[in-house]
């Protein structure tokens, strides 16, 4: 277990797994006791609402007890809450019993976490070097974590699953990479079983689980479907697409770009072609960015777990934190479904009250209760809407900090959605149009059929449903309108938008089909179809990922080395400069004053990146030197010789024999260096 742990330790690994246990037993006890669902759907509802839990608690007692300290209080107050909900519910037995009779979910969870373990592990994208550096900062206690490339700001960030990989991190000793590969994998398993329950829930079909559960993983975009247009007509198209991010790496035009493979780093051998991504919509087995498929998963959740029409305090409380896990995990869907949840509360109300017909009074206060415990959370627990609001604070004059990582949203004017390779697509240019369909794909055929769901959700007092549908579609629009200052983020909301749209139309088309003709199932099927092709085909090229796992991109075997020796072991506040910042925080679990945002490095530290003087480099308060050969040989002479000063010393040189290039890395201690 070498390639897993950084320190193989079977009292840690057997302390965790009890610890997992607590939790995961914990929320199986409170959703079985507090909500009326069918026996199937308990296990895997209680090991999500488990987790999500943990989550929040963790999150907010790091603070206080340090890491270790709130994973074991928060797991040991999550499992003591569900023995007091089971204890003051009737008929505690049976239920527990009807639930075990799931217990084949348990295998199924393994051993979907495997795959996606297997899948991940064989692919490092781009967004590592955000993450793993994150998580390895946060596994040292920095939770909420401040920014890692420079500690003295806050960092707004959706990093809900990055708690959990971090203490995976920190008390199982994984790497951070595997952590994170982990928990990824984990989520994506969870989504694809709590959308089985939840179909099943509805349907009470198999069949219509399976399918379902398949298509709310595998679905997204349809690029590929302009390789079947006419050439000529694709090149009058491509004259009014420009290539951005990795897309213009992936070719000088649309049609050089969809004839090969996307190019991005840390792929496997076998490359994704680029016809077969998307700009928006992610199928979810790759979604392998932000906090993976856990928001994906809460929202499933919450489809499952029915706000109760009479009073129940408990279960609104319950369900207040499962809010906040969201705001901590996705805050775009947070915001927009708390907002129109409210608004469609206070029209219902109104509405109700001008007919002079009974308000459902109780319905209305789990609804605020719930409302109310995840606003109040998502303002100080941290995460983007913390830092938002320390944000705005700050600009009144109070004096809680800086945060990084904020931008300002702005008109978009014309009208156009942001692709994550093509650039800006407006629906109003005749050339841009058909390759923003394409984009979208087929689950834009859906935004009728979810909207009328919603709309009479609404009337029912189905408010959940209605504020995710009507969710959806204010995400889209948003997105149309208004562009944000990082805009390559902005494709979350329409990427979200799309996935809600499957997930709540795959049920009405289920019930539809039952009493339509052969013409009308043949649609739909072509229709689904084309939504999972993309993900059949990126699963098909991750599969050929498995027999040659990597770190990350930017991790070779010699810094994992570097990590089992040294992470969280140099002193505290150490800093360590490194030509790749990023690399130095994730091997080391120290954070390093170099970029004024994610994307801008500061100007002092490029100047001692050029010119690594010892004495320089400890008068700028970093304590270490961490160097690989490539690096060596770009610093001057001049400078080299000066590592031979009394003042530096080498703490570890470490190398790849295996490696034909012969890469070393070098840790100096160059404190003694700094001038008086």
């Amino acid at each position: 277990m070498s390639f897993l742990l950084r320190e193989a330790n079977i009292h840690s690994l057997v302390a965790y797994l009890i610890l997992t246990a607590a939790w995961a037993v914990g929320g199986w006890l409170i959703v079985t006791s507090l909500f009326r669902l069918p026996p199937r759907s308990r296990l895997v509802s209680g090991i999500a609402a488990g987790l999500l839990l943990f989550q929040v608690g963790v999150n907010l007692v790091t603070r206080i007890t340090g890491l270790p300290g709130a994973s074991w209080l928060v797991s040991a107050l999550i499992l003591g809450g569900g023995l007091v909900c089971l204890l003051f519910t009737p008929g505690w037995k049976e239920k527990l019993k009807e639930s075990l009779a799931a217990w084949p979910q348990l295998v199924f969870l393994a051993g979907l976490t495997y795959l996606f373990y297997l899948l991940g592990r064989g692919t490092s994208l781009f967004d590592d070097y955000e993450h793993l550096p994150l998580i390895s900062v946060m596994a040292t206690g920095d939770i909420p974590p401040h920014f890692y490339l420079n500690p003295a700001q806050y960092f707004a960030y959706h990093y809900g699953l990055q708690v959990w990989a971090a203490s995976l991190v920190r008390m199982v000793g994984a790497f951070p990479w595997t952590a994170w590969d982990f928990a990824k994998a984990f989520a994506i398993a969870l989504t694809l079983l709590l959308g089985w329950a939840w179909v099943r829930q509805l349907t009470r079909s198999w069949a219509a689980a399976t399918l379902g559960s398949f298509v709310f993983v595998f679905a997204g975009g349809a690029r590929w479907l302009l390789l079947l247009i006419p050439i000529p007509v694709l090149a009058w198209i491509q004259k009014a697409i420009t290539l951005t991010n990795t897309g213009a790496a992936s070719g000088a035009n649309l049609i050089q770009a969809l004839s090969g493979p996307w190019v991005a780093e840390g792929l496997g051998r076998v490359p994704v072609p680029f016809a077969f991504h998307s700009g928006f919509f992610l199928p979810v087995e790759f979604y392998l960015g932000a906090t993976g498929a856990i928001p994906f998963a809460t929202v499933l959740l919450l489809l499952l777990l029915k706000v109760p029409r009479q009073r129940a305090i408990p279960a609104t409380l319950f369900l207040g934190l499962i809010f906040a896990s969201l705001a901590l995990n996705a805050e775009h869907i947070f915001v927009f479904l708390c907002g129109l949840i409210a608004l469609i509360m206070a029209g219902h109300a109104l509405l109700r009250i001008l007919r002079k017909a009974p308000v459902e009074k109780a319905l209305l206060l789990n609804w605020l209760v719930i409302l109310a415990v995840g606003g109040v959370l998502s303002l100080v627990q941290g995460g983007f809407i913390t830092e938002a609001a320390r944000s705005f604070l700050s600009g009144l004059g109070s004096s809680l900090g800086q945060s990084n990582n904020l931008y300002q949203f702005s008109l978009r004017w014309p009208p156009s959605l942001t692709s994550g390779h093509l650039g800006d697509l407006s629906p109003f240019n005749l050339r841009q149009l058909p390759v923003l369909l394409a984009e979208l794909g087929p689950a834009i055929l859906f935004i009728p059929l979810v909207t009328h769901w919603a709309w009479r959700s609404a009337r029912r007092g189905e408010w959940l449903v209605a504020g995710l549908g009507f969710s959806a579609l204010a995400s889209l629009l948003f997105a149309l309108f208004f562009q944000y200052g990082m805009d390559r983020s902005s494709t979350r909301l329409p990427g979200t938008a799309l996935w809600l749209w499957v997930v709540l139309a795959f049920p009405l088309l289920w019930w539809w089909l039952r009493c339509r003709g052969a013409w009308n199932q043949a649609l739909v099927w072509v229709a689904l179809g084309a939504l999972v092709f993309e993900g059949v085909v990126t699963f098909a090229v991750q599969l050929t990922t498995v027999t040659e796992p990597q770190n990350a991109y930017f991790i070779d075997n010699v810094d994992a080395a570097f990590t089992r020796a040294y992470w969280n072991k140099l002193k505290p506040g150490a800093q360590v400069l490194d030509d790749v910042p990023y690399r130095a925080v994730t091997v080391f679990g120290r954070a390093v004053k170099a970029s004024q945002s994610i994307f801008e490095p500061l100007p002092e530290w490029q100047a001692l990146v050029k010119n690594p003087d010892p004495r320089l480099v400890a008068g700028a308060d970093y304590a270490y030197i961490y160097m690989d050969n490539q690096w060596w040989q770009q610093v001057p002479s001049q400078t080299q010789a000066l590592y031979q000063l009394p003042c530096v010393h080498e703490v570890a040189m470490k190398s790849d024999p295996a490696n034909p290039r012969g890469d070393y890395r070098v840790l100096w201690n160059v404190q003694a260096c700094k001038g008086p």
